[in-house]
Protein backbone atom coordinates (compact mmCIF):
# COMPACT_ATOMS: atom_id res chain seq x y z
CA UNK A 1 0.00 0.00 0.00
CA UNK A 2 2.78 2.59 0.99
CA UNK A 3 4.95 1.84 -1.81
CA UNK A 4 1.70 2.27 -4.34
CA UNK A 5 1.49 5.53 -2.56
CA UNK A 6 4.76 6.13 -3.28
CA UNK A 7 4.87 5.61 -6.85
CA UNK A 8 1.66 7.36 -7.19
CA UNK A 9 3.31 10.55 -5.48
CA UNK A 10 6.80 10.41 -7.59
CA UNK A 11 5.36 11.58 -10.37
CA UNK A 12 3.99 14.57 -8.65
CA UNK A 13 6.10 15.77 -5.57
CA UNK A 14 10.00 15.22 -5.91
CA UNK A 15 11.22 12.76 -3.88
CA UNK A 16 11.79 14.52 -0.68
CA UNK A 17 8.58 16.12 -0.70
CA UNK A 18 7.02 12.49 -1.14
CA UNK A 19 8.93 10.71 1.58
CA UNK A 20 7.97 14.03 3.75
CA UNK A 21 3.72 13.79 2.89
CA UNK A 22 4.14 10.03 3.85
CA UNK A 23 5.16 11.01 7.61
CA UNK A 24 2.04 12.46 8.04
CA UNK A 25 -1.08 10.29 9.25
CA UNK A 26 -4.37 10.59 7.72
CA UNK A 27 -6.53 11.24 10.49
CA UNK A 28 -10.75 10.14 9.08
CA UNK A 29 -13.83 11.61 10.91
CA UNK A 30 -17.18 9.54 11.08
CA UNK A 31 -18.62 12.42 10.90
CA UNK A 32 -18.15 15.98 9.73
CA UNK A 33 -16.42 18.24 12.43
CA UNK A 34 -18.18 21.06 13.90
CA UNK A 35 -16.08 23.62 12.93
CA UNK A 36 -16.35 23.20 9.65
CA UNK A 37 -20.19 24.66 9.79
CA UNK A 38 -23.11 23.49 7.42
CA UNK A 39 -22.06 22.16 4.01
CA UNK A 40 -23.51 24.93 1.19
CA UNK A 41 -26.11 22.11 -0.45
CA UNK A 42 -27.41 22.11 2.84
CA UNK A 43 -27.76 25.10 4.19
CA UNK A 44 -31.19 26.19 3.39
CA UNK A 45 -32.71 22.70 3.86
CA UNK A 46 -35.31 22.29 6.66
CA UNK A 47 -35.28 18.54 7.74
CA UNK A 48 -38.73 17.05 8.10
CA UNK A 49 -39.90 16.26 11.11
CA UNK A 50 -41.05 12.32 11.49
CA UNK A 51 -44.49 12.01 13.05
CA UNK A 52 -44.78 9.63 15.61
CA UNK A 53 -48.03 7.48 15.94
CA UNK A 54 -50.54 7.74 18.38
CA UNK A 55 -50.46 4.88 20.75
CA UNK A 56 -46.31 5.75 20.96
CA UNK A 57 -47.39 8.91 22.10
CA UNK A 58 -50.08 7.92 24.57
CA UNK A 59 -47.92 5.72 26.06
CA UNK A 60 -44.77 7.49 26.41
CA UNK A 61 -47.28 10.11 28.32
CA UNK A 62 -48.36 7.43 30.01
CA UNK A 63 -44.84 6.37 31.54
CA UNK A 64 -44.09 10.43 31.86
CA UNK A 65 -47.06 10.64 33.93
CA UNK A 66 -46.28 7.55 36.14
CA UNK A 67 -42.47 8.77 36.29
CA UNK A 68 -43.56 12.03 38.48
CA UNK A 69 -45.93 10.56 40.52
CA UNK A 70 -43.58 7.95 41.58
CA UNK A 71 -40.78 10.84 42.36
CA UNK A 72 -43.29 13.31 43.74
CA UNK A 73 -44.27 10.30 46.22
CA UNK A 74 -40.80 9.64 47.19
CA UNK A 75 -39.98 13.09 47.48
CA UNK A 76 -42.59 13.79 49.76
CA UNK A 77 -41.89 10.30 51.87
CA UNK A 78 -38.41 12.05 52.60
CA UNK A 79 -39.65 15.61 53.08
CA UNK A 80 -41.71 14.12 56.08
CA UNK A 81 -39.27 11.53 57.34
CA UNK A 82 -36.74 14.84 57.72
CA UNK A 83 -39.66 16.79 59.46
CA UNK A 84 -40.19 14.01 61.59
CA UNK A 85 -36.69 13.39 63.03
CA UNK A 86 -36.23 17.35 63.60
CA UNK A 87 -39.90 17.26 65.60
CA UNK A 88 -38.26 14.06 67.52
CA UNK A 89 -34.98 16.76 67.84
CA UNK A 90 -36.66 19.22 69.10
CA UNK A 91 -38.90 17.60 71.54
CA UNK A 92 -36.20 15.69 73.21
CA UNK A 93 -34.58 19.02 73.28
CA UNK A 94 -37.19 20.72 74.70
CA UNK A 95 -37.93 17.93 77.22
CA UNK A 96 -34.44 17.93 78.74
CA UNK A 97 -34.31 19.64 81.63
CA UNK A 98 -30.83 21.45 83.07
CA UNK A 99 -29.88 18.85 85.30
CA UNK A 100 -29.98 16.52 82.73
CA UNK A 101 -28.11 18.32 80.84
CA UNK A 102 -25.75 19.24 83.15
CA UNK A 103 -25.77 15.22 83.92
CA UNK A 104 -25.17 14.47 80.09
CA UNK A 105 -21.70 16.64 80.34
CA UNK A 106 -20.27 15.17 82.94
CA UNK A 107 -20.92 11.81 81.77
CA UNK A 108 -18.76 13.03 78.25
CA UNK A 109 -16.08 14.72 80.24
CA UNK A 110 -15.79 11.13 82.24
CA UNK A 111 -15.88 9.28 79.17
CA UNK A 112 -13.22 11.75 77.57
CA UNK A 113 -10.86 11.55 80.64
CA UNK A 114 -11.58 7.26 80.97
CA UNK A 115 -10.28 7.59 76.97
CA UNK A 116 -7.15 10.25 77.78
CA UNK A 117 -6.07 7.39 81.08
CA UNK A 118 -6.03 4.47 78.20
CA UNK A 119 -4.14 6.40 76.01
CA UNK A 120 -1.67 7.32 78.09
CA UNK A 121 -1.11 4.21 79.78
CA UNK A 122 -0.31 3.24 75.84
CA UNK A 123 1.71 5.59 75.57
CA UNK A 124 3.55 4.96 78.90
CA UNK A 125 3.83 1.39 77.74
CA UNK A 126 4.83 1.57 74.41
CA UNK A 127 7.51 4.50 75.94
CA UNK A 128 8.43 2.38 78.46
CA UNK A 129 9.15 -0.96 75.89
CA UNK A 130 11.23 1.80 73.54
CA UNK A 131 13.13 2.99 76.31
CA UNK A 132 14.10 -0.56 77.77
CA UNK A 133 15.28 -1.93 73.40
CA UNK A 134 17.17 1.57 73.73
CA UNK A 135 18.68 -0.04 77.10
CA UNK A 136 19.81 -2.94 75.72
CA UNK A 137 21.00 -1.48 72.58
CA UNK A 138 23.04 0.70 74.50
CA UNK A 139 24.49 -1.94 76.77
CA UNK A 140 25.07 -4.50 74.04
CA UNK A 141 27.46 -1.49 72.31
CA UNK A 142 29.49 -0.77 75.53
CA UNK A 143 29.87 -4.93 76.03
CA UNK A 144 31.00 -4.63 72.40
CA UNK A 145 33.08 -1.79 72.83
CA UNK A 146 35.03 -2.62 76.03
CA UNK A 147 35.76 -6.26 74.47
CA UNK A 148 37.52 -4.73 71.54
CA UNK A 149 39.49 -2.62 73.94
CA UNK A 150 40.19 -5.54 76.20
CA UNK A 151 41.48 -7.51 72.61
CA UNK A 152 43.35 -4.74 71.39
CA UNK A 153 44.85 -4.45 75.42
CA UNK A 154 46.05 -8.13 74.93
CA UNK A 155 47.56 -7.32 71.55
CA UNK A 156 49.60 -4.70 72.64
CA UNK A 157 50.54 -6.63 75.70
CA UNK A 158 51.72 -9.46 73.33
CA UNK A 159 53.66 -7.07 71.59
CA UNK A 160 55.72 -5.49 74.39
CA UNK A 161 56.76 -9.01 75.69
CA UNK A 162 58.15 -9.89 72.48
CA UNK A 163 59.98 -6.44 72.16
CA UNK A 164 61.06 -7.09 75.66
CA UNK A 165 62.36 -10.61 74.65
CA UNK A 166 63.65 -9.11 72.24
CA UNK A 167 65.83 -6.29 73.96
CA UNK A 168 67.79 -8.97 75.55
CA UNK A 169 69.66 -9.01 72.30
CA UNK A 170 70.06 -5.46 71.84
CA UNK A 171 73.68 -3.99 71.81
CA UNK A 172 73.78 -1.51 74.62
CA UNK A 173 76.32 1.02 75.82
CA UNK A 174 76.86 -1.96 78.59
CA UNK A 175 77.78 -4.72 76.42
CA UNK A 176 78.79 -2.98 73.14
CA UNK A 177 82.32 -4.45 74.15
CA UNK A 178 81.34 -7.63 74.13
CA UNK A 179 79.57 -7.77 71.43
CA UNK A 180 82.07 -6.37 69.19
CA UNK A 181 84.86 -9.02 70.79
CA UNK A 182 81.89 -11.58 69.43
CA UNK A 183 81.52 -10.33 66.28
CA UNK A 184 85.32 -10.73 65.61
CA UNK A 185 85.61 -13.87 66.90
CA UNK A 186 82.61 -15.47 65.12
CA UNK A 187 81.97 -13.36 61.98
CA UNK A 188 78.71 -13.43 60.16
CA UNK A 189 78.74 -14.01 56.78
CA UNK A 190 75.43 -13.38 54.58
CA UNK A 191 77.21 -14.44 51.08
CA UNK A 192 75.51 -17.89 50.51
CA UNK A 193 73.43 -19.78 48.45
CA UNK A 194 70.49 -22.07 47.81
CA UNK A 195 70.37 -25.40 45.87
CA UNK A 196 67.25 -27.15 44.54
CA UNK A 197 66.49 -29.56 47.38
CA UNK A 198 66.62 -26.71 49.44
CA UNK A 199 70.14 -27.06 51.32
CA UNK A 200 71.97 -23.72 52.30
CA UNK A 201 75.66 -23.38 51.02
CA UNK A 202 78.16 -20.47 52.71
CA UNK A 203 81.40 -19.21 50.96
CA UNK A 204 83.24 -20.66 54.26
CA UNK A 205 81.93 -24.14 53.69
CA UNK A 206 83.60 -24.43 49.97
CA UNK A 207 86.85 -22.48 51.38
CA UNK A 208 87.00 -24.50 54.25
CA UNK A 209 86.89 -27.92 52.08
CA UNK A 210 89.70 -26.52 49.78
CA UNK A 211 91.91 -26.20 52.59
CA UNK A 212 91.09 -29.53 53.86
CA UNK A 213 92.20 -31.11 49.97
CA UNK A 214 95.40 -29.04 50.06
CA UNK A 215 96.38 -30.47 53.01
Amino acid sequence: MMANIATTLSGVFTKPRALALLQYTTVRFRRKPRWLGTAKSKLFRVPERKKQIEEEIEELKRLHNNYRTQMKAVRNFLRDEVEAYKLVSRAGLVLQTPEEEEAEWQEALRRNEEWNRQTAAKREERLAAERSARKEYILERLLLKEQREMDKKEQIEAKVRIEKELSKTFITRDNIDKAIELALVQPTSYNFALDREGNLHRSTDSSTKEKGQEH
